[in-house]
């Protein structure tokens, strides 16, 4: 019932389809027992819907037997399951393809599998994708085992070399991605694990000759290939510990003049590696990538890439980040079209939460600030992020408003909170206790005014490289010198 929830009305009428298809079912009983259950489709919440009940109706007069219901609804969730299976193939094409031309190989069907391969070797992706490196270098395999089958006594070089280089291509693209992921996880989880040992078999600087010597190559070389590669090495060089901002510079440069030519689930991934950068200059205090974040955010939104396979997938994270970004540009009409517009993004049940976190943030912007703490009040749920950033806001809120006392009492509050939280990370509790900390001697200095101090704390802020909301504060903190 778990799987049949999350399956649309259009997948409920084909899944009873396959149901009623000797191929896949051939059990009377269960197609009967569907038809019962799918009455209560898409809760299946009624307090009618029981084991007994369902067993009646499939075995009028009978004697519930809990061992014979198990196996119903074991079969029922295999065909699930195998439902499942039919469309992730539906979704992959190429694979579906390649797997009918390895059949006809394996069936000797000469004519038909060499009408199939230019068939083929013409419609498959032409964009850039890591993925298309993978099936490219199946189709070679495919190609060389055929020819081997058929004691075609003839060179497999090209085959050969070009399964080498689109596996490379492939291998060194998910290497880099992994590392990538775990680097970033250092920073946001309680995970020490070391990315080091892991890129040994991902060495930038023997990448980067290898590339060069492609390029010098007087044998003719794939330009999207290059491409490829190129972007790969500028990607290794955003990595700690060189977090390279010419590197950045020169792939987003890439990825901009080079858009049409990468799949979209490429220029979704690389887009995000970018922001990735962005926010971990952030939030060390590096240098303010605001804009640029935003700027590569709208692009994400321009080309639809948060709806890449037909479903909606805005994470919290991504929201987070878009509506930070752009209130920091002061891009207000900007924010509140894309809180309009663009909330159906999210996932449904969290919309109406969401709608009321973008307001809180948006109306502290334009310093409406009542208005802010009336939409805080109407949030429901507690997610870490939003937590924190809803701490955060209320502190700020309090002492825009002068109410200093409410102001130390949500410090205090959010200070327990890190210290009591066993999800963030050493990097993310030193980062949100140094702003607890200023901030609360912020709230004093508000109180009774001392130069020489506020001199000081000015000093200590522009200094810190690990705190929350310094620009923020040093904003305020001038204001009171």
């Amino acid at each position: 019932m778990k799987i049949l929830k999350r399956f649309s009305p259009v997948e409920i009428n084909e899944f009873e389809k396959m149901l009623n298809s000797p191929f896949f079912n051939n059990h009377t009983t269960i197609i009967k027992l569907f038809i019962e259950l799918i009455k209560f489709y898409p809760e299946f919440s009624d307090k009618i819907l029981t084991k007994e009940y369902l067993f009646s109706v499939v075995n009028k007069g009978k004697k519930y037997d809990d061992k014979i219901f198990r196996k119903y609804l074991s079969r029922i969730n295999k065909l699930a399951e195998e439902y499942l299976n039919i469309v992730q193939i539906r979704s992959e094409k190429n694979k579906r393809e390649l797997n009918v031309l390895i059949q006809l190989s394996k069936r000797d069907l000469n004519e038909v599998y060499s009408r199939k391969l230019k068939e083929l070797e013409k419609s498959f992706i032409r964009e850039i994708d890591a993925e298309s490196s993978l099936l490219k270098h199946l189709l070679c395999t495919v190609k060389d085992n055929h020819k081997s089958a058929q004691n075609i006594v003839n060179s497999h070089n090209e085959d050969l070399v070009n399964s080498y280089n689109n596996l490379t291509d492939y291998y060194l693209f998910n290497t880099n991605s992994i590392i990538n992921q775990i680097n970033t996880d250092k920073i946001s989880f309680n995970n020490h694990d070391e990315a080091d040992k892991l890129s040994l078999l991902a060495d930038k600087i023997r990448i980067e000759e290898y590339v060069k010597e492609l390029k010098n190559s007087s044998s003719k070389v794939n330009k999207e290939r290059i491409l490829f590669l190129d972007m790969l090495i500028y990607d290794m060089k955003m990595n700690p510990p060189e977090s390279d901002f010419k590197a950045y510079r020169n792939l987003k440069t890439l990825i901009i003049e080079n858009s049409g030519k990468l799949s979209r689930q490429m220029l979704y991934f690389y887009l995000q590696r970018l922001n990735v950068f962005c926010i971990i200059q952030n939030v060390k205090s590096i240098q303010d990538m605001n804009k640029e974040l935003f700027e590569n955010y709208k692009k994400m939104l321009e080309n639809d890439l948060f709806s890449l396979d037909g479903t909606t997938g805005l994470t919290l994270l991504d929201l987070r980040l878009i509506l930070s970004s752009a209130l920091k540009n002061n891009e207000f009409d900007w924010v509140e079209k894309f809180i309009k517009e663009k909330i159906y993004l999210v996932n449904e049940e969290l919309r109406i939460n969401v709608n009321h976190y973008c307001y809180a943030h948006l109306m502290f912007y334009k310093t409406n600030y009542e208005g802010s703490l009336e939409h805080i009040q109407k949030i429901k749920f507690a997610s870490l992020p939003v937590t924190v950033d809803i701490y955060i806001l209320k502190a700020k809120i309090f002492y825009m408003i002068g109410h200093l006392d409410s102001a130390l009492a949500v410090a205090d509050s959010f200070r327990h909170y890190i210290t009591g939280n066993k999800q963030l990370s050493d990097f993310h509790k030193v980062n949100l206790m140094n702003f607890v900390k200023y901030f609360k001697v912020m709230l004093r200095l508000s109180v009774k005014t001392d130069k020489s101090k506020i001199k000081k704390l000015s000093k200590e802020l522009q200094s810190m490289n690990n705190t929350k909301e310094k620009k923020w504060r040093s904003g305020k903190i001038e204001a009171l010198m």
